[in-house]
């Protein structure tokens, strides 16, 4: 009882129970307005906004480079308050620098893409939240272990942007309001974690040396190509239909994509907590580890292939009820989708659980760059042929690819720990 007091009293304890709170409810929260937005806003009203979104996400990815996991590890390493200052206003300083450069590429985005004034001006209302997020300092109250305070703002600005968005946002010609309310949460994050680091930890900003801004884009290079990559993978179709296709397709295909994410994303928490523990196996014996795995996949595969199977036979019922009348016809879009889903978390098990938990994220990499050019190719290919439906077709293609190459590289794998078994 001792031993269980002390777990929980202790700080790590006590971080890592805000942090999955504060994950629950960035989670949870847009999945309450969403039902409510897609009947309010329209497929076409939503689509623009989905559309703005999707491009303004690429620009938060650059903003937010590595620095969540660069700058985090570094301020918990720091061996004193002047150094973490220096970490601090030196990131600081790369994020601000990002900022002005997305904002640049934004305008250029608009001539090169022909974007229309109303998802242009949409656009420019979400680049709120790219500013928000250069101002957000998440990965410095992750390195201090103080994960209380970020937690808390975000709690209360989320819990306001949900109220005001049902009581502002009623018909379709408030898409604006909508957007502004959406970036609201960002904005206020920023701005309110910047003055608790000024006021409450006293740790201040200083004009960094060009070389210190320098070295912080280079330690955070490969982390942020990773989550650039990642980034693409997940809404690089919705990008090609805003290009190809109308608003409406646009909307249709975001709303209902959702459904089989939200699954994919109640799966996640299983994949966290049984990470460690199949590591661990792992680093015992190669075999103990894929046996561990496989005992886990056996029990979970076939409750998320039912949930699947559910989703196909009922499309039209759930559509329905998420989203309303309007996006009844397309439900024969959850076919590829539901099967993108079960194969996006068999990945799980092959790709985290097996390749990166033995050790051997090089291959990761390889077979997901490879997943990766084929969901590029193929949502090019058939998002200009076949619309919404190709798109979602190419989306569980490059799963299914990723599928093939993780299954050859564990195969490589287990052929070398054989070989180095018998020496």
């Amino acid at each position: 009882m001792h031993k269980i007091t002390m777990l929980f009293s202790s700080k790590v304890m006590k971080n890592g129970v805000w942090l999955y709170i504060l994950q629950a409810f960035n989670t949870i929260v847009p999945m309450l307005t969403l039902p409510y937005i897609t009947r309010i806003l329209g497929a076409s009203g939503y689509g623009s906004f989905s559309f703005s979104l999707n491009l303004i996400g690429y620009f938060q990815v650059i903003v937010e480079y590595g620095f969540n996991l660069s700058g985090s590890r570094k301020i918990a390493t720091a061996k004193n308050k002047r150094e973490v200052e220096k970490i601090y206003s030196a990131i600081t300083t790369s994020k601000i620098i990002l900022c002005v450069v997305t904002f640049i590429m934004m305008i250029l985005t608009y001539f090169l893409l022909d974007i229309n004034k109303s998802q242009f001006n949409s656009m420019l209302i979400l680049y709120l939240l790219v500013i928000g997020t250069s101002l957000q300092q998440t990965w410095l109250f992750q390195g201090l272990q103080d994960m209380k305070y970020i937690t808390i703002i975000n709690v209360i600005a989320r819990t306001l942007s949900l109220i005001m968005i049902f009581l502002f946002v009623k018909d379709s010609n408030d898409l604006y309001i909508y957007c502004a309310l959406y970036s609201m949460t960002f904005l206020i994050n920023g701005i309110i974690s910047i003055i608790i680091i000024y006021k409450k930890l006293k740790i201040k900003y200083h004009i960094p040396r060009i070389k210190s801004v320098i070295n912080e884009y280079k330690d955070g290079w490969y982390i942020f190509t990773t989550s650039a990559m990642s980034r693409i993978f997940s809404t690089f179709g919705i990008t090609i239909l805003g290009i190809t296709s109308t608003e409406t397709n646009v909307g249709v295909f975001s709303a209902i994509q959702k459904i089989p994410l939200i699954i994919v994303m109640l799966f996640a928490p299983i994949g966290q907590v049984i990470y460690p523990l199949v590591s661990k196996f792992f680093i015992e014996s190669f075999d103990k580890g894929i046996k561990s795995v496989q005992k886990i996949c056996i029990i979970t595969m076939p409750i998320f292939i039912l949930i699947s199977l559910l989703l196909v036979f009922y499309s039209d019922s759930i559509i329905n009820l998420v989203f309303g009348k309007e996006y009844v016809p397309y439900s024969l879009l959850l076919i590829p989708l539901s099967c993108w889903m079960i194969v996006s978390i068999l990945n799980n098990f092959l790709g985290i659980q097996i390749v990166v938990a033995s050790g051997h994220q090089k291959e990761y990499s390889i077979a997901f760059r490879h997943s990766l050019i084929v969901l590029i190719l193929f949502n090019i290919i058939l998002g200009f042929s076949f619309g919404l439906y190709g798109v979602a077709i190419a989306t569980f293609v490059a799963e299914l690819v990723l599928t093939l190459s993780l299954v050859y590289q564990i195969k490589k794998i287990i052929n070398v720990e054989n070989t180095n078994l018998k020496y």
